[in-house]
């Protein structure tokens, strides 16, 4: 029921497993939980996508796991992160989290360019097979704040590292 008591606590280390480590299966329930059924929900977020400008971006399901439909670019990516700093500077901060307990278990996600560039701030990682490995990030420094998107990239450690020479390059060092 959506008025237990419990549900606040839930929720919101439901979003933090989510920011954190993807959560695939937590990504279904919460898609289930706001939108009825998954493919509902991935309507909604197209829905909103079109609204944000994001034209290239279509939605099959909550997790971002492989679908033919699926589809994203690059710069829709970036207009998601922008919007997710301007629209939510509340909530922002759990994207920069880089572990969550559950259960009483300490889990730590993948985004090491936290640590690697001074000012990131998180957003999100991402991979499948089809896509190779992604990762949308935001540095804020000196007022400036920039969002970097790499995508399809062979392993974690080349996304990284191409992502740090990145916002380095655009943030001055």
């Amino acid at each position: 029921p959506r008025t237990s008591s419990s549900t606040p606590s839930r929720m919101a280390t439901a979003i933090r497993a989510l920011c954190v480590k993807s959560a695939n299966d937590i990504a279904v329930a919460v898609a289930e939980y706001l939108g009825g059924t998954e493919g509902q929900f991935a309507g909604q977020m197209t829905a909103k996508a079109r609204s944000l400008g994001m034209g290239s971006t279509t939605f099959r399901n909550a997790s971002g796991l492989h679908d033919p439909g699926q589809v994203t670019s690059a710069m829709d990516m970036a207009r998601l992160g922008l919007s997710l700093r301007k629209n939510f500077p509340q909530h922002f901060s759990y994207f920069g989290l880089k572990e969550v307990d559950v259960g009483g278990k300490e889990i730590t996600g993948h985004n090491k360019v936290l640590d690697m560039v001074a000012g990131a701030n998180g957003i999100k990682t991402g991979y499948t097979r089809a896509s190779g490995f992604n990762l949308v990030t935001s540095v804020e420094r000196d007022g400036r704040l920039v969002v970097g998107v790499i995508m399809g990239e062979d392993t974690a450690r080349q996304r990284d590292q191409r992502m740090a020479l990145l916002l380095k390059a655009n943030m001055g060092g």
